[in-house]
């Protein structure tokens, strides 16, 4: 069933409370905002047939720039070697075996508990049965994919302004540069999985017509991890109730499935592994970017928990007014960037690579058709940000500065706060005006 046309707002014009006017569809095409399907992508590359020169440079710039990051982590010591996808694959075999999903470790030296609902672990079946190095190399060449549609996806307005030979260079440049930032460095180094379902929320929303019920990527993503669950409130407020209601159930039919299918996973994944919040490593460490990780190294105790509540409902309902905004103005990367952090910011637990699936759209969100000199400003500073392993840093600093330790802990919490200036910057762009056509 072909879901309806993505809606941009619930304000007046629009034809139903789940779906815009076709005139707010047609002004959103015309700034560029909306993404035109699978023919925009082909689009991208369009004329690389025809320069075989410039394909041949987008290729040699994706070697060079990216290859020796992808070399490394797929050769790594096989201790250290993308330690979450082993342990995805230890959870498929887990259904094959019939061992419990959420006693077993991986082995040493890791340890490594199952931390994701049932449903994640039947989709991890596939990989179970391919041998180590392979599901390896097809899971690093997988998110090399997926960050490059992404991409094309947030930069889309920007690669328009190139003739069709130049961009698959332009493309290329563009991957390497998001794929150097720490969160994606990150997500290669792990082999994790949120790039793949920050991918399906963006599919979700971003087609103007979806060949399935708009709302199901969105609702399986969130079966397979909870934290994508904040694109459900992001589409009510959009306008997009249905959809809404479509994740909603297809994350319930999901989960009721499983427990009919795993009844003793089920029941021990709800009822205490969720909220063992110990399970999934220390809370308070460097890598836990959320506004709850701030409070736990600064303010622990019930103070700051109680702090910390308050400042997620101010960040929620003000960044959730942000991305309602971009959305009704026609700019979906952007409100999708802002729901991105806030999945991110107001998780109890948010690693660094957790931001990987976000970063192109907060990047190309910000840069627009890059014909604004304060936006390319604020991009490259952003990329900058991203890039540097500030919260590292200030890990370092705790350990030296013993009279401005608040220092080092400021440093170290950078990114939790770039997070929160990201979404406010965001929030308070005008929408970028762009003379694109086709």
């Amino acid at each position: 069933m072909a879901g309806a046309a993505a809606p941009i707002s619930s304000h007046p014009g629009s034809s139903s409370p789940d779906g815009p006017g076709t005139r707010d569809v047609e002004r959103a095409h015309r700034h560029g905002h909306l993404w035109h399907g699978p023919g925009m992508v082909r689009r991208a590359f369009h004329g690389a047939r025809r320069a075989p020169i410039a394909t041949a440079v987008a290729f040699g710039i994706l070697v060079v720039a990216v290859g020796p990051l992808l070399w490394d982590r797929v050769y790594a010591v096989h201790s250290l070697r993308l330690v979450d996808l082993a342990v995805y694959r230890d959870a498929g075999r887990s259904v094959l075996m019939g061992r419990p999903l959420y006693s077993y470790l991986t082995p040493v030296p890791q340890l490594l508990p199952f931390t994701y609902p049932p449903f994640s672990s039947v989709v991890a079946v596939p990989l179970a049965m391919l041998p180590f190095g392979a599901a390896s190399i097809v899971w690093t060449l997988g998110t090399l994919a997926v960050l490059g549609w992404l991409v094309v996806v947030s930069f889309r307005p920007f690669v328009r302004r190139f003739g069709p030979g130049t961009r698959p260079v332009v493309v290329a440049v563009l991957v390497s540069a998001m794929a150097w930032t720490l969160p994606i460095r990150d997500e290669f180094r792990y082999g994790q999985v949120g790039i793949f379902l920050a991918a399906l929320c963006v599919l979700d929303c971003v087609l103007p017509k979806t060949r399935w019920p708009r709302g199901m990527l969105i609702g399986l993503a969130t079966a397979i991890k909870l934290t994508p669950a904040v694109f459900v409130p992001y589409l009510w407020l959009t306008g997009r109730r249905r959809a809404a209601a479509v994740a909603t159930l297809w994350f319930v039919g999901a989960t009721v499935a499983m427990a009919i299918a795993m009844p003793q996973a089920s029941k021990v994944f709800w009822t205490s592994a969720l909220f063992d919040s110990k399970r999934v490593g220390d809370n308070a460490g460097t890598p836990n970017q959320s506004l709850r990780s701030i409070f736990l190294r600064s303010m622990p105790g019930t103070a700051g928990t109680a702090l910390w509540l308050a400042c997620a409902a101010v960040v929620a309902v003000v960044g959730f007014h942000f991305a309602r905004k971009a959305s009704i103005e026609g700019d979906e990367i952007r409100g999708l960037a802002i729901a991105g952090l806030l999945a991110v910011l107001l998780s109890p637990v948010a690693w660094i690579h957790h931001l990987a699936g976000f970063i192109p759209l907060v990047i190309g969100g910000v840069l627009g058709d890059g014909r604004d000199r304060r936006r390319v400003v604020y991009a490259v500073v952003l990329m900058v940000f991203f890039t540097l392993e500030l919260p590292w840093w200030g890990a370092t600093l705790l350990n030296h500065l013993h009279h401005w330790r608040f220092v080092g802990r400021i440093v170290q919490d950078s990114y939790a706060f770039g997070c929160v200036g990201a979404v406010w910057l965001m929030g308070r762009l005008p929408r970028a005006a762009t003379s694109l056509s086709g």
